[in-house]
């Protein structure tokens, strides 16, 4: 079985790599199992890749020449069409699988019109989580919002019914394809997942806490609320400090944020680190503050490395979270309620050990990557064989 994956959201230097954004990371978490069935061909039509296939069945194919990061992905989209159209001659491909439900679901679905060629669409958000984080994003560019929700409107009422097979990887995903009645069987329910013993870190001992933001520094991820609160949460304990891990639109927010209130000592930011046990090993505490979140990469490897996670009380973190048992959930949208949780955390240091255990032993039960990755496959092939 020949199967060919998409991935769009890469970026092309030394530090922002196939390794940035969470379907990407998604990705790499399911090549390498993947390519251990040796009974299948893996093609991965990509922007930018560092993956190094172990597999001579599976091949990388780069498009990209616009430095321009809209102008990109528009010859992205295009010129990828004409990829598959060249994999599938030598090849003959047996499904598309795509990763999100950007525009390239148009040159995929030209092709499965002219091929019959089934397509696999792995959605990152439930639909209420995509469409409300527009509300929340005030900062956005109007014209870059209003083309992404008409899209989106696309999308749901013509492309969505035409699509093969669904992948939700989160609860509400899946009420929201039944509410379509988008066909039960062809609903593939399984969360993201990762290698349990990817992330072992020793913790630096530490009398203050390290608390953790890692990922993009976007608007939709809250940060502007995370400051606010934990600005507040400094009057209290002073010492400790938050460090900021990515790149982003929001970085000069952040960093004037940071020399305004004169807090350079107790919030850092740190760029992209590319080593991630790096940056397990310096915080105590991941922070999640998104809007909307599917079931976050980055959330599972902080729960399997031995950081514990506060999060938001979003759709797919509340798949992920049972407050105070394996982690924390607030109301992003309430204010001091984070700050109240981070205070919470701070009274009752009894509650944390065992909680990360909890965090440990949910990961291996509910999202082991090789477990996940066979789960896929074997939905894949049965749908291959009727």
């Amino acid at each position: 079985m020949h199967i060919c994956l998409f991935i769009e959201n890469t970026h092309p230097n030394d530090l922002l790599n196939l390794k940035v954004g969470g379907i990407a990371n998604q990705v790499l978490n399911l090549l390498p199992v993947y390519e251990k069935y040796q009974k299948l061909t893996i093609s991965l039509i990509t922007k930018y890749s560092e993956y190094l296939p172990t597999s001579k069945n599976t091949r990388i194919y780069r498009i990209s020449k616009i430095k321009n990061r809209r102008l990109n992905s528009l010859y992205f989209m295009i010129f990828s069409f004409f990829k598959l159209m060249k994999i599938h001659k030598r090849n003959p491909i047996n499904l598309i699988n795509i990763h999100t439900y950007s525009s390239i679901v148009v040159p995929c679905f030209i092709f499965k019109q002219i091929f019959n060629i089934p397509i696999l669409i792995k959605l990152p958000l439930d639909f209420s989580s995509f469409i409300n984080q527009f509300k929340f994003m005030k900062y956005r560019n109007i014209i870059l919002k209003t083309i992404s929700f008409v899209w989106f409107t696309i999308f749901i009422r013509f492309f969505i019914k035409r699509i093969d097979f669904i992948r939700a990887i989160n609860s509400k995903m899946y009420h929201d394809l039944l509410t379509l009645q988008f066909p039960r069987e062809n609903i593939l329910r399984i969360p993201n997942g990762i290698n349990p013993n990817l992330s072992k870190t020793s913790k630096k001992k530490n009398q203050n806490t390290n608390f953790g933001y890692v990922g993009r520094l976007a608007e939709f991820k809250n940060l502007r609320y995370l400051l606010e609160e934990f600005k507040l949460f400094l009057e209290i304990y002073p010492y400790d400090k938050l460090f900021f891990y990515g790149e982003g639109s929001e970085k000069k927010y952040i960093l004037d944020f940071v020399e305004k209130n004169h807090l350079s000592s107790n919030i850092l930011i740190c760029g992209y680190v590319k080593d991630k046990q790096k940056i397990y090993s310096n915080i105590d505490v991941l922070i999640d503050p998104s809007l909307a979140q599917g079931i976050s990469n980055t959330n599972l490897e902080a729960m399997t490395s031995n950081t514990l996670l506060i999060a938001s009380n979003v759709e797919g973190n509340k798949d992920l979270i049972i407050d105070k048992l394996n982690g924390f959930l607030f109301n992003p949208l309430k204010k001091y309620d984070l700050f109240k949780t981070l205070i919470f955390y701070k009274e009752n240091p009894n509650l944390v050990s065992e909680m990360l255990n909890n965090a440990k032993e949910d990961i291996s039960k509910k999202f082991d990557i090789s477990v996940i990755s066979k789960r896929i496959l074997e939905f894949v092939l049965s749908k291959n064989s009727n």
